[in-house]
């Protein structure tokens, strides 16, 4: 059997291009849906463990995101730190956790009621609602800073993740560290670690619920990626493209997109983070969508590209199956104890002897390789980690010498990463015969690695050529 096994799914596919409406009534739909309580307890438990094993005085100190303003007036839709989350499972801002390693205790400071602004931003959990989420302590402020000045001042070690609050960040190290001849002395018997790292490794080999969950997010997210295909034959926008798959995830229970969803036709879709989706369809375009939901924090990134008229050109079909053989290609390198390098590798391998197959990279195949000409038209990195975030934390190892997005670590079974070569012509590319101009192509899906290989869990959206061509013909056939 291929190392590479493909999940199989009930879940019965949308059938529809007005898939928003529909998919709300179909049984795919993880509205609301988070992890238990213990999962976070755990969490919390193993980096106490690890910050007792520092020495005695060790409190880890974990600040929640803070507000993103959007405009003079108004701030994004909030969303959790992913620490923070992975830690407590609480989604609310101006949130401080205190976990006392000496004592194993857990202590979260949260924001005082407030009945006018619950009026327009809902009910805050205050004390009880925090030690209902797990806290054994609580405090709100203002009060609490009392509570977090008295333990940083006590703690001997503090493990600090700050969340990008640089506010926060400098009280912490006034009140830790603090100016003045009369306490030089307590400033050198203090010290402050960087707690990102340790629960970067913590998170990135995933428990069985945290698997469960990145499928959730694959479920919706193969299903709006169907949407936007089926409806490909009476789109004349990329903007619809976009819509198709946004409103699909939304009515499936995605509360946030993965990322900003990238819908690029033709040469657009040679641009790797396209942001604009507002440009016309031409004939003949090819629309490449990088696009996910995200299901209770955690995310999917999945990549389909396809003929708006539902027929790949010869040219397109050529560099299709091309890029199609590049993954597999790497998929068959994702195992544990091979390193994260080597299915970059032998992806690239193939895409740049198929380049000069194909006579856009010129000369003998070894030397290509080496040179790296395949570079002009494969400018991005092939696999990534993937979890809370949609670039996921979690080291890589030693740099790569073949490839800067490469690292030279072993895979272990838990790691969930993308496989995602491409390639990419953009019109008038120098050297480049026109009739190649204008092509990008991306194929990307989720692999979980396993003990023995690994598991597309993205598999159930298409990625054959003719099936790609099938999904869309398919929604032509609905509105005849």
């Amino acid at each position: 059997m291929p190392r590479c096994r493909s999940a199989l799914f009930l879940l019965p596919a949308l059938v529809s291009t007005f898939a928003p409406v529909l998919a709300a009534q179909a049984p795919l739909a993880y509205h609301g849906v988070r992890l238990p309580k213990a999962f976070f307890a755990g969490n919390r438990a193993r980096l106490m463990a690890r910050a007792k094993a520092m020495g005695p005085g060790s409190l880890v100190v974990v600040k929640s995101m803070p507000l993103q303003p959007s405009s003079g007036d108004g701030e994004h839709l909030y969303r959790q730190d992913s620490d923070f989350y992975y830690l407590t499972g609480v989604e609310e801002e101006h949130a401080v956790a205190l976990l006392d390693a000496d004592k194993g205790t857990y202590t979260l400071l949260v924001q005082a009621s407030d009945p006018r602004r619950e009026i327009y931003d809902g009910p805050r959990l205050g004390v009880e609602g925090a030690k209902a989420r797990g806290a054994d302590e609580a405090a709100v402020f203002p009060a609490a800073e009392k509570t977090l000045n008295e333990a940083l001042a006590k703690a001997k070690r503090i493990v600090l993740i700050d969340n990008f609050d640089e506010t926060f960040r400098t009280k912490v190290l006034d009140v830790a560290y603090p100016k003045g001849a009369a306490t030089w002395k307590g400033d050198y018997e203090k010290s402050l670690v960087d707690g990102r790292p340790i629960v970067a490794e913590m998170r990135l080999i995933k428990q069985p619920c945290e698997i469960d969950m990145i499928q959730h997010a694959v479920d919706v997210s193969i299903e709006g990626h169907l949407a936007a295909m089926r409806g490909s034959a009476s789109f004349t926008n990329e903007g619809q493209v976009a819509a198709a798959l946004e409103g699909t995830v939304r009515a499936l229970g995605a509360r946030f997109l993965a990322y900003e969803t990238i819908a690029g036709a033709g040469s657009n879709g040679c641009v790797l983070h396209y942001p604009f989706n507002d440009q016309p369809i031409l004939p003949g375009s090819l629309i490449l969508m990088d696009a996910s939901g995200e299901v209770g924090y955690y995310t999917s990134d999945i990549t389909r590209t396809w003929p708006a008229s539902g027929t790949f050109s010869p040219e397109q079909r050529a560099l299709y199956d091309l890029v199609l053989k590049a993954q597999e290609a790497g998929l068959q390198e994702v195992r544990p104890g091979r390193l994260h390098e080597a299915s970059i590798r032998a992806a690239a391998r193939v895409v740049s002897d198929g380049l000069v197959d194909l006579g856009l990279i010129k000369g003998e195949k070894e030397a290509a390789f080496k040179r790296g000409d395949w570079n002009k038209f494969l400018p991005h990195g092939i696999s990534h980690y993937l979890g809370l975030d949609v670039h996921d934390v979690g080291s890589y190892g030693a740099p790569s010498e073949f490839h800067r997005h490469g690292g030279m670590r072993p895979l272990e079974a838990g790691m969930v990463l993308t496989m995602e070569p491409g390639i990419y012509i953009p019109k008038g590319m120098e050297g480049v015969d026109a009739k190649w101009q204008g092509i990008g192509i991306r194929i990307e899906d989720v692999i979980l690695v396993t003990p023995e290989g690994c598991r597309n869990l993205s598999a159930r959206l298409p990625r054959k050529a003719e099936e790609v061509e099938k999904v869309v013909r398919s929604g032509a056939k609905l509105r005849k």
